[in-house]
């Protein structure tokens, strides 16, 4: 069921991109499965809305790291603020990890997204001609 076809795209009369050789076959692309609710039960997230802010605990890291405390009470209380640091910083990856792992497309390797990037500019192109189409159309 992985197997990528070379498929020529047609665009149909609803707009959706149909890839089957039979025109009685119809298919509907991902992205209009998603767009519709058709697709996955949770929300798309995209890159723009990941949040792996990690150089701000990184320079605390840095900085609690350049301290160097001459009494042993102080020695022990950064070394417990640094670890606390360092923890929360492994909290981040972590959560980074899981915020990328739910990324759209994330799970095709690169000769996959190639295809499906092309596969989408055709798409594209077809649409445009249709718009250019109904334009040029006097009624």
């Amino acid at each position: 069921n992985n197997q990528i076809e070379d498929r020529k795209p047609i665009l149909t009369a609803d707009g959706l991109v149909q890839t089957s050789n039979s025109p009685f076959e119809p298919t509907i692309s991902q992205e209009t499965q998603t767009s519709n609710g058709i697709g996955g039960g949770q929300c798309q997230l995209t890159v723009d809305q990941l949040d792996i802010e990690i150089l701000p605990i990184i320079y605390d890291i840095v900085r609690c790291v350049e301290k160097d405390p001459l009494e042993n009470a102080v020695k022990l209380r950064e070394s417990q603020d640094c670890n606390h640091k360092i923890f929360e910083l492994q909290k981040r990856f972590e959560s980074a990890r899981e915020q990328i792992r739910q990324l759209p497309g994330i799970d095709f390797n690169k000769e996959e997204q190639q295809q499906r990037l092309e596969l989408l500019r055709n798409q594209l192109k077809l649409k445009q001609q249709l718009i250019r189409k109904y334009k040029d159309t006097e009624f």
